[in-house]
Parts: C-alpha cells; structure tokens; sequence
C-alpha cells in the first residue's frame, strides 16, 4: 500500500511536469516531437520500475518490424499506451477522443499524427480512422490498435472488434499480434500496484494477403490462445 501511494504521487507529479514541459516542443519538428514522447515514454518506465517495483519482459523482440504494419496490443491496464511507445520508430496511436482533449499532450499527439476514436459516432468514425490509418502508414509510421476496443481483466478475452480487419485488408500490410499480462500488476481502475515482471509477447506478423473472414479468424484465435498460455 506505502509503495502504491508514493509511486501514485511521483507518477502523477512526474507526468504532469513532462506534459508541462511539452509547451516547449509545440512548434518543433516531427522528429524532435517523437523524441520527446520517446523520452517521455522512459521516464514512465523508469518511474514505473524503480518506484512501482514493475518492469517488463520482451519476448520474441524480432518480430518488432517498421514500414507498413499494425500493431494489435492487447489493452489491460493504462501501461501498455505509455511503456511500450519508445519500442517502435514512428507510433501512431489509435486512442479515444477524450485524451486529446488534454492540454498540451493532445496538442502533441496530434502533431504525431495520434489519431483519435469518437465512439459516440461509431461508423463515422470507422470511416475517418480507416482514411487516417491509411495515410499513417502511407508516411511510413507504425500504426498501434488496441483492437478489443476496452481494458480488460488479466487473462479475460471477447471478440475482437472487427475495424482491424478493414484496416488490413485495405492497406495491405502486415499486423503484429501483442500479449501482455499487464493488468495483473497493474489492475483496471485500482490504485494498487503490485511488484512484478509484466511479460510481453511479440507474435509474428500476419502478412498481407487474408481475406476479413480469415483474418479476423487468426487474429482471434491468437488473442485467444496466447492468453491462455500466458495465464500457465
């Protein structure tokens, strides 16, 4: 509980400082806006393992590939939006709405070319984030999905939602399938944080070629049966 409370504190005044901070980039290049999130992507997981007690594992870093692919993370817990961006060379987020509403930190997604869901409009929507995936990955950015659409419990799995389908079929390109068992040390909604190693599977890519239907079948069964192993 004492290390939850102080890891809490310095999190959230760490944050708030670096978002601070982040005034000074609004008019930067996009390369040097990418090294800040990247700088602000280490400093979380600095924070996160020499005061949290949390740190993490890759596995399979190989299949950890640039140009036209989409990555599918699994979503548990705030963890995975923030530890895992420094991994990649030019990340594109798919997020929802509400974030970029954040003073200075939504401004400097944005600039990233961030692009973020209004849920409340869901085939509008579908329909803007399918043209800016396309130019995302036209730019030659890495496009990051959180293809369950909501944070769910450690080793809990439902369907996965079927946009990503329309993304990959329409661009063409590869989709790298994330696990990770985050949300056992970092739990949805809890102020507790436990110490441990949060274990991150990189599976190799589904190339390009599947129909929707086919897609959408292995993706799933991925999703699925990697989470069963990771609960072993």
């Amino acid at each position: 509980m004492l290390r939850s409370i102080i890891f809490n504190i310095v999190l959230f005044f760490s944050m708030i400082i670096f978002i601070m901070f982040g005034i000074l980039f609004v008019r930067m290049s996009i390369p040097l806006i990418y090294q800040y999130w990247f700088c602000f992507s280490r400093m979380f997981n600095f924070i996160t393992k020499y005061v949290g007690g949390i740190s993490f594992n890759i596995q399979n870093p190989e299949n950890i590939i640039n140009g036209r692919v989409i990555y599918a993370i699994r979503h548990e817990s705030m963890w995975e939006t923030l530890a895992l961006m420094c991994l990649f060379e030019r990340p594109v987020f798919v997020l929802k709405k509400e974030l970029g509403n954040i003073p200075i930190f939504g401004y400097l997604a944005k600039r990233v070319q961030s692009i973020f869901v209004d849920r409340s409009h869901e085939v509008r929507s579908l329909i803007e984030v399918s043209r800016k995936i396309s130019q995302a990955l036209d730019n030659g950015s890495q496009v990051v999905i959180f293809p369950e659409g909501t944070r769910l419990k450690p080793g809990e799995y439902i369907p996965l939602k079927r946009g990503i389908s329309l993304f990959y079929k329409k661009n063409n390109c590869y989709v790298v399938p994330v696990i990770h068992d985050s949300g056992k040390f970092w739990p949805k909604h809890s102020f507790i944080k436990k110490q441990g190693i949060i274990t991150v599977k990189f599976i190799e890519a589904i190339r390009p070629g599947l129909s929707q239907d086919e897609f959408m079948d292995k993706l799933n069964d991925i999703f699925c049966t990697e989470l069963k192993q990771l609960e072993m």
